[in-house]
């Protein structure tokens, strides 16, 4: 048994039974009872021991059982004197799934950080398996039993998988033993169906793989308590149901889990209980099979949802963006990662591309927006050839990009709001004159774009806030701000709502049906199947760097898109 634990019945025990002067050689000898009990007990020894002890060894298993992993009390964490989390109480039992609700910023991220030792808490209380804790660095909470899958990947871009799974172990030996951890390592990702080459590169994986090393990497670490930010961001639908089977497997073994998600249906499906969290406050506790979607949403933004998108007539003839047989070459393998690309985008139209994530989704956008050279075939954007064409070029020539991966693609981190605002025009007018830069333009930009987009920076910096310190979401919005311009004519939209709460998903979704509505084109890439159906006007299904089927929207099912995702076609699945 563990010791920690002991202390109230080895109490009981002395207070009843003997002498205070005694209280050494019982404490010894009631550690020793326990230990033989429980060893005997599991070979079904019969124990003739007296009906008083007999209870108390009851009250102490009953104890272990239900012993709280976390508790955090009373937590206050501020940023530029502003609260990012006041007087916040979470308790997190053994065998249970606590998730955390609230909108971006609302301090979900930085409550866990402050238990993976990322953060300090300004003042309360953290208590580990009912011991009192103060973890100075993410080392020591590992050390303790708690991993953390963040939202913003922690891997090496340059090593193996192995590598990085393998990276810092506690127990590794001078030699490591590379073909057990791989064995390990493989059946681990078989088991909870998390499939990837251990031997691959994690810059040659999409960002759908990286999810995947990231959860592996905890789960290879044996941990009590697992913390997942958005953990389900860039599966697909089966995937998610084959992960929440992992959890639930993990929860039957006594591991404590905490999740952050914004998509009721995976709180309502997954979760024992949730905590929701409001500008840095904690605005309820609830039992999940005692509340509802309504419930949360009203608690989470103070309103209810409004999924009744405003779509306004028909895509039209014109065609604002065609790809003619376009393939890659990749560029280290020396393969095809798209394979004889045809397609259409017309004015007024959102073609929504679905895919399980690795199957050419990332290539395809960055061919289209220049970032990777077209092996073979032809882009016309409004007629115009994007040959030879640079990145800046094609941006200019209307050719937006919202990446999957806004830390790697799209933002400076070290700069602050106005200046990542302005990355892509910051040498024309308004911005410039002659080379002059116009800082009252750029910062008169910024915060129109914050109001108009509701970004939400902690502190009082405004503008001036280093875009590192905003939360995942607002980093979002931030490049959606910057990428829906005027002068575009298609949106190459990949994972736009990634991370996003449901209420600035429902924003976002809005703003890109807005521009669809304004007669531009819209490419929308998503793992969210949800949002692909809703919003499409027709569906495109990349499978193996290839189309494999192109379905109205008055046509694609779940089932039929499904098959697509896999590679079989409705014909072959009869």
């Amino acid at each position: 048994y563990k010791n920690g634990s002991q202390s109230e019945i080895r109490q009981l025990i002395v207070q009843r039974q003997m002498k205070l002067k005694w209280r050494k050689v019982i404490n010894q000898s009631v550690e020793i009872t326990f230990r033989s009990f429980s060893f005997l007990k599991h070979f079904n020894y019969s124990i003739p021991v007296s009906k008083d002890l007999l209870t108390l060894i009851s009250l102490y298993e009953k104890k272990e059982k239900t012993m709280s992993l976390l508790q955090m009390k009373h937590i206050c964490k501020s940023f530029s004197g502003v609260y990012a989390n006041e007087d916040i109480n979470l308790t997190v039992e053994k065998g249970e799934i606590h998730a955390l609700l609230g909108e971006n910023g609302a301090g979900k991220t930085t409550l866990v950080n402050i238990i993976f030792g990322l953060y300090t808490a300004d003042s309360g209380e953290i208590l580990w398996k009912d011991k009192p804790a103060d973890f100075a660095s993410p080392r020591e909470a590992i050390d303790a039993g708690i991993g953390m899958v963040q939202q913003h990947f922690s891997l090496v871009n340059k090593m193996t998988v192995l590598d990085n799974i393998v990276l810092n172990l506690k127990d590794n030996s001078f030699f490591l033993d590379r073909a057990a951890a791989k064995k390990k390592l493989t059946d681990l990702a078989e088991k909870y169906g998390l499939y990837v080459n251990p031997d691959a590169v994690i810059s040659d994986l999409s960002v759908g793989e990286q999810q995947r090393v990231e959860i592996l990497k905890a789960l290879y670490r044996n941990v009590e308590l697992l913390i997942l930010d958005e953990p389900t961001g860039v599966l697909t639908p089966q995937e998610t149901t084959q992960f929440f089977d992992v959890l639930r497997n993990l929860k039957k073994e006594g591991y404590g889990i905490i999740i952050i998600t914004h998509r009721m249906s995976e709180i309502m499906a997954i979760s024992d209980k949730v905590t929701i969290l409001r500008d840095g406050r904690q605005v309820a506790d609830l039992v999940t099979a005692d509340t509802n979607p309504e419930e949360l949403s009203a608690y989470m933004i103070g309103r209810e949802l409004n999924d009744d998108y405003h779509i306004e007539g028909s895509p039209k003839k014109d065609i604002m963006l065609e790809l003619k047989n376009v393939s890659n070459h990749h560029r280290k393998h020396s393969r095809h990662k798209l394979e004889n690309i045809s397609l259409t985008i017309h004015k007024g139209e959102i073609l929504g591309i679905a895919g399980v994530e690795g199957n050419g989704q990332k290539e395809l956008a960055e061919v289209i927006t220049g970032i990777q050279n077209t092996g073979e075939g032809e882009i016309l954007l409004d007629g115009q050839n994007l040959a030879g064409i640079n990145i800046r070029g094609r941006y200019e020539a209307g050719v937006s990009y919202i990446s999957e991966d806004r830390l790697s693609d799209s933002l400076i981190t070290g700069m602050n709001i106005s200046e990542n605002l302005v990355l892509r025009e910051y040498g024309k007018p308004p911005f410039a004159n002659h080379s002059i830069i116009n800082k009252a333009a750029i910062r008169k930009n910024a915060a129109e774009k914050m109001k108009q987009y509701q970004v939400r920076a902690s502190g009082k910096s405004g503008i001036d806030t280093l875009v590192k310190l905003l939360s995942g979401g607002n980093q979002q919005k931030l490049i959606i701000a910057r990428e829906l311009n005027d002068h575009a004519k298609v949106i190459v939209a990949s994972q736009p709502t990634r991370g996003l709460d449901i209420g600035a998903t429902e924003f976002v979704r809005q703003q890109l049906i807005d521009q669809r509505n304004a007669g531009k084109g819209v490419m929308l890439i998503s793992a969210d199947l949800e949002e692909i159906m809703a919003l499409s006007d027709r569906i495109a299904v990349l499978f193996g760097g290839k189309i494999v089927g192109i379905l109205n929207r008055e046509e694609a099912t779940v089932q039929k898109i499904g098959l697509l995702m896999g590679g079989i076609s409705e014909e072959e699945a009869r």
